[in-house]
C-alpha cells in the first residue's frame, strides 16, 4: 500500500488529490488495525514465559511506536487537503519521508522484535 502511495505521489501532482485522500484513509484504517494487533502480541510477550528476555526489547519498540504514531498523528494534522495543494512537493517529501520512518521501523520489528515473537509458545486452539 505504501509503495502504492509513493508512485502515486511520483508520478502525479495535486490533481490526484481525490485519489490520494482515499488512499490516505484506508492507510489510516489499515494501520491502526494493525498497531492493535501488534500491540496485543507484546502485551502477550511481556507476560509470557519470554517476559525477561523480552521485555528491554518491547519497551523500546513501545517508546518508538508511540514516537512514530505521534509524527503520523501531527503528520495528518498539518497536512491538510488545501495546505497539500498550496505545497505539493513538501507534501510528497514528507510522506516519504514518513515513510521511510516506518519502513525503518518495520526493518528492526524485524530484526528484534518477530523473532520473540516466534519463540514464544503458542496456545492450542
Amino acid at each position: 500500500m505504501m509503495r502504492e502511495f509513493a508512485h502515486v505521489m511520483r508520478a502525479h501532482g495535486p490533481e490526484a488529490l481525490p485519489d490520494i485522500t482515499r488512499r490516505r484513509i484506508a492507510f489510516s484504517q489499515l494501520f491502526r488495525d494493525h498497531m492493535g494487533r501488534e500491540d496485543a502480541m507484546v502485551v502477550a510477550l511481556r507476560a509470557g514465559p519470554m517476559a525477561v528476555q523480552a521485555d528491554p526489547v518491547a519497551r523500546e519498540h513501545s517508546r518508538a511506536i508511540v514516537a512514530l504514531f505521534l509524527r503520523y498523528s501531527d503528520h495528518i494534522k498539518h497536512w491538510t487537503p488545501a495546505q497539500i495543494e498550496r505545497d505539493w512537493q513538501g507534501y510528497r517529501d514528507a510522506v516519504l519521508a514518513l515513510q521511510q520512518g516506518l519502513l525503518d521501523r518495520m526493518a528492526w520489528e524485524e530484526r528484534h522484535l518477530h523473532p520473540l515473537m516466534a519463540e514464544a509458545p503458542r496456545r492450542a486452539a
